[in-house]
């Protein structure tokens, strides 16, 4: 399996927990360099490093699809709006569903790019979701988590009519 294959709904990775990033050596970045690829080859906005299988908190992302592809090292949420939005969003780990979860419409994120300099992010309305889904990643959360009950359920029927 390539290092870039991007894991799907069922594959135990997808639930594991992320390990912080102490520093970011040569081996790392050429991970990010392959996470980037993958992501435009996708043409998705955002892609965890869990979704391939490495077990690192950092993600790929781009909250326009004109925007180049940036990463996000050791992310948090730090402040969240009060606020909630339903929001319809895909997931490359979930092909062809989107999936209904409402989360606050706007946060703060604060990280540090590959070379270990703080950064901070301040996002509302799809940005805010996109950043929240990729953390949710890193934490062995998936959209079908943050589902309400009927919408779980209509998920998982598509996705277990899939697997049959």
């Amino acid at each position: 399996m390539p290092d870039d294959w991007i894991r799907v709904w069922g594959d135990p990775a997808l639930r594991q927990v992320a390990q912080p990033v102490e520093r970011a050596d040569d081996i790392l970045r050429a991970q990010v360099a392959r996470m980037r690829r993958r992501l435009e080859q996708a043409a998705g906005a955002g892609l965890a490093a869990t979704q391939v299988g490495l077990m690192r908190r950092l993600f790929v992302f781009r909250i326009d699809p004109e925007d180049e592809i940036d990463v996000l090292v050791n992310p948090r949420v730090v402040e969240r709006s009060a606020h909630e939005e339903t929001f319809h969003e895909g997931c490359l780990s979930i092909p062809s569903v989107v999936v209904a979860v409402t989360r606050p419409a706007a946060v703060r994120v604060e990280g540090e790019d590959l070379d270990g300099r703080p950064r901070e992010l301040v996002a509302e309305g799809f940005g805010a979701s996109l950043l929240q889904h990729e953390i949710d990643h890193l934490d062995g959360i998936l959209t079908l988590d943050r589902a309400m009950p009927a919408e779980r359920r209509r998920v998982m029927s598509v996705l277990l009519s899939r697997a049959a």
